[in-house]
């Protein structure tokens, strides 16, 4: 058996820390990747029902 190398501890400890904020940071990458690709296309055609229309305006004074 091997006696724990503090240092050695310490640099595993780091690099651990180092991987974690890198996957953090590449997840938040993807999720705003995502939302730029979603704003950059064109809303898809929709039309409501038909219930909740507004009258058409008409102009006055002609």
């Amino acid at each position: 058996m091997t006696a724990h190398d503090p240092v050695r501890d310490d640099i595993h400890n780091r690099l651990q820390q180092a991987i974690a904020g890198l996957r953090k940071d590449l997840l938040r990458v993807e999720v705003w990747a995502g939302a730029l690709q979603g704003f950059s296309e064109p809303v898809p055609n929709y039309r409501g029902d038909s219930r909740f229309d507004l009258p058409p305006r008409t102009k006055k004074g002609r």
